[in-house]
């Protein structure tokens, strides 16, 4: 009966080369017959070889299950095939004895192997764990970081907006002082231009007035010089009428002594407003230089301007003192 391989090795290959070895009196091993048959593995070699151990014993005795395999051999080579076969059994066992114990070493040391390589795998785990938890920790904590980041991006947002508004609010305030200082101008214009009207009505009104007198008087004169002659009652009257004359004279030369200093008090008037109209506008620029300034500190530091009261202050007087004067025109009381 033959086995075929898939190198095309048989059974009665192996059984000749494995007789012709024990012929030779060499052992008949795996690596000898794959060098006088010229080819097959040991994996292919290996299981015909033990057939052919299992069956050398049988032939020896001239008990071979296989009539076909009786070759007459002479009983020395059967006890010498039988001394081989003892030897070639316990070569085999000593053999498989050996790879056993090989066998044992290698799984041992590999057994340490992956050992070792499970502690390096188990500490290469602890490890990666312990990064984990740390980029997990550190992600929690940029997390936290990009929520606060985002909240004070809405507070800016929100104080931003809040700043919009009250920079809103002061360009309005701005806008209405600037409206009130125009208003001023204009009254203070007003003012100055009927100031100008009264005064020359009044001067050509009490030059009018010194030029009737003092023709009245020349005529009163001429009146007198010609009434030399007449009795002492148009002496006397013409006496009371001088007099009375020269008291009116004197009555509007303190008028217009009046109407002078009232001018002059209305050009002081109009010079302090003026001063006024000026602070104002300087404490405008001082505003908006200090709202500039303002916004920038608090694009800063994340928080509200507030205009200081030390600025404040000087407008608010400076605007009650401007609607007094537009409540009170100084026209009406020259009137």
């Amino acid at each position: 009966m033959t086995l075929p391989t898939s190198r095309g090795i048989q059974y009665e290959d192996v059984a000749q080369a494995a007789d012709a070895l024990l012929l030779d009196g060499l052992r008949p091993t795996i690596e000898r017959i794959r060098q006088r048959i010229g080819r097959g593995s040991p994996n292919t070699v290996s299981p015909m070889l033990e057939r052919w151990f299992a069956t050398l014993g049988q032939r020896i005795q001239g008990k071979t299950s296989d009539p076909a395999r009786d070759d007459g051999l002479p009983p020395a080579l059967w006890q010498a095939a039988q001394n081989w076969w003892s030897q070639a059994c316990q070569a085999a066992h000593q053999q498989a004895s050996d790879a056993y114990a090989a066998d044992h070493a290698a799984l041992a040391a590999q057994a340490q192997q992956l050992a070792q390589e499970k502690s390096q795998l188990d500490a290469r785990e602890q490890a990666l764990n312990e990064r984990l938890r740390a980029m997990e920790e550190s992600l929690q904590l940029c997390s936290q970081q990009l929520q606060e980041s985002n909240e004070r991006w809405k507070a800016s947002q929100r104080s931003l907006a809040q700043k919009e508004e009250d920079i809103a609010a002061q360009r309005t305030v701005i806008g209405q002082l600037t409206a009130q200082q125009a208003a001023v101008q204009q009254r203070l214009d007003v003012v100055q231009a009927q100031a100008a009207a009264e005064r020359q009505a009044t001067e050509e009104r009490h030059h009018s007035h010194e030029r009737r007198w003092m023709a009245e008087v020349d005529r009163a004169r001429q009146q007198a010089k010609q009434a030399a002659q007449q009795t002492q009652e148009q002496e006397r009257q013409c006496a009371n009428l001088q007099a009375k004359l020269e008291q009116q004279l004197t009555l509007q030369q303190q008028q217009g002594q009046q109407q002078r200093a009232q001018l002059v008090a209305l050009q002081q008037e109009l010079v302090s407003a003026q001063g006024q109209a000026a602070q104002a506008t300087l404490l405008l620029a001082q505003l908006q230089q200090s709202q500039a300034h303002q916004a920038s500190e608090a694009a800063l530091v994340g928080r509200q301007p507030k205009l200081p009261s030390r600025v404040l202050r000087p407008v608010r007087r400076s605007l009650g003192k401007s609607r007094a004067a537009g409540a009170t025109p100084p026209h009406k009381t020259l009137k």
